[in-house]
């Protein structure tokens, strides 16, 4: 199964099949996606991700203090 998700920018596109359907009966389906989809494959990784962000600036790490287990 080969699934891809285009932006067309010109009235003729062309899509390439890969060479495993050579020879096979093959169907091709063309209808627009929702909008919602369409956003959720454009969000970001900083997007995603930005909530588990933490500084570490000002962090300093005692090397005795974790080791000291009296």
């Amino acid at each position: 199964m080969l699934r891809k998700v285009l932006i067309p920018s010109i009235e003729n596109s062309t899509i390439t099949i890969p060479s495993e359907y050579y020879g096979k009966e093959v169907e091709i389906l063309l209808f627009p996606s929702s909008d919602k989809k369409q956003t959720q494959y454009t969000e970001s990784v900083n997007d995603i991700f930005a909530k588990y962000l933490y500084s570490f600036k000002n962090y300093k790490f005692d090397r005795d203090d974790a080791n000291n287990y009296e």
